[in-house]
């Protein structure tokens, strides 16, 4: 009897313990990007194209980050590391041009390491489009981030090139 009154007292504390605590909410990070860019925003001025972060606690900084501006050069492929500059605005980072006029590019950047977007440039240097990499989650149908992979990255560059 009395080992049954103990483990009733501690499934109890348990119990109270469990609703006393607050139910968080976990989501990976996310990213968006924008475009185009407020012109009359000094701050923001002369930038391709914008990064918002969205993280559940806490806040980003340029650290999190990491890009690459991906192109083909003729028949070359290429690579352009891309560096991220902080604005006034709490988690958006401004892209500016670091990758040459000629080719076909796409810029693909991650947050911290987990969420990448992939954006298509068109000829006028312009977004022409933004994808998230996601796959579905298995319950409740919430789109997760997923790896890039980089024969995706040279697909898409080859169906650019060839409009």
């Amino acid at each position: 009897m009395r080992r049954t009154f103990r483990f009733m007292a501690v499934l109890l504390a348990l119990a109270a313990t469990a609703a006393a605590a607050p139910v968080r909410a976990v989501w990976p990070p996310w990213l968006s990007i924008e475009s185009p860019v407020n012109p009359y925003d000094p701050a923001t001025r002369g930038a391709a194209l914008l990064v918002r972060t969205f993280v559940r606690e806490g806040g980003t900084s340029v650290r999190d980050l990491t890009g690459s501006a991906e192109g083909l050069v003729g028949v070359t492929r290429r690579s352009v590391a891309l560096t991220f500059d902080a604005t006034p605005y709490p988690g958006v980072y401004a892209v500016r041009r670091q990758w040459p006029t000629e080719g076909t590019w796409m810029l693909r950047i991650t947050l911290m390491e987990h969420t990448t977007a992939l954006v298509t440039l068109d000829r006028g240097e312009g977004v022409a489009s933004v994808r998230v990499a996601t796959r579905a989650q298995s319950k409740g149908g919430i789109p997760l981030p997923r790896d890039v992979a980089m024969r995706e990255i040279d697909s898409t560059l080859t169906a650019m090139a060839a409009k």
